[in-house]
């Protein structure tokens, strides 16, 4: 499996391409197969529909929506029947330290609920369609010294309107009451599952009880704190088996297991199939 890097392709020192894409677009033409991102995207169908995979899990994708694919996902466009949007992609360097505590808690929401696919209400599609488009006029003004900052900025306000979108999806309020808490349990667990599987590490670092921890993330994704650890292993043990060739046993030892045994057990109860069965069925 292929890593898709970030390149733009005039060559801009710019961590961020802004796309326009039609139905009649010959240059646009569906990955052939799964490949992983070293990126973020965000996508805004238009029209058409496609079906897409994104960390092994399928989507159908229609007009009117946003489509998220984090930095790290396996990615698959299966099927692409006519479809016109505009797309976003960027690194996380683009964004200064205090601006991607927006962007991350965006996509932290996004990937912790699954909700990959944002639906747009008809009467933002005008006011969504405006950023893209100033996004897109402001990547193309070369004699602007602040180019950088305008287009930071001009991310920031459309985020603002995509998390509005989001709040009105089911379970959003629990999201909106626990943000600060929930958002850095999530960071703390992508920095730290492969060596802490156990809540007192986390739990102690966001300065409250094990139970009180539970609670936060339940009311969020509806599993509980030690579930979510496990489901996020299981996601970067999915990666793994299907991008590289190392061993079951290599892999579990990297994502903290200290026994192969254990750690396939765990992984067959989550996705029904042993790591050798899932690399089989995935790692085209």
């Amino acid at each position: 499996m292929k890593t898709v890097e970030f390149e733009r392709p005039d060559g801009k020192k710019l961590n961020i391409e802004i796309i326009k894409y039609q139905i009649d677009d010959a240059d646009r033409k569906k990955q052939a197969d799964r490949h992983r991102h070293n990126f973020f995207s965000i996508h805004f169908i238009l029209a058409g529909q496609s079906k897409q995979e994104i960390d092994f899990e399928d989507f159908e994708i229609k007009k009117n929506q946003i489509v998220l694919i984090p930095s790290g996902s396996v990615h698959w466009e299966k099927e692409n029947q006519d479809l016109s949007g505009y797309a976003i992609l960027f690194k996380a360097e683009f964004f200064s330290p205090p601006q991607k505590e927006l962007l991350n808690g965006l996509l932290q929401y996004a990937i912790a609920l699954r909700k990959l696919l944002i639906p747009i209400e008809e009467k933002a599609v005008q006011a969504i369609i405006y950023y893209f488009e100033l996004l897109m006029k402001e990547q193309d003004n070369d004699l602007n010294q602040n180019q950088t900052f305008i287009l930071q900025n001009l991310m920031l306000a459309l985020l603002n309107h995509l998390e509005g979108q989001i709040q009105k999806l089911p379970k959003s309020n629990s999201f909106v009451t626990t943000r600060r808490p929930f958002q850095r349990f999530i960071e703390l667990v992508d920095h730290h599952y492969y060596e802490h599987q156990n809540l007192e590490f986390y739990a102690e670092h966001l300065q409250i009880t094990k139970r009180k921890l539970s609670e936060t993330v339940k009311s969020v994704t509806g599993q509980t704190a030690a579930d979510y650890i496990i489901e996020r292993i299981t996601l970067e043990a999915k990666r793994e088996l299907c991008f590289n060739e190392k061993s079951v046993k290599e892999i579990a030892f990297q994502l903290g297991y200290e026994s192969p045994y254990y750690f396939s057990r765990i992984f067959k109860k989550r996705t029904g199939l042993s790591p050798e069965q899932f690399r089989t069925t995935y790692a085209e």
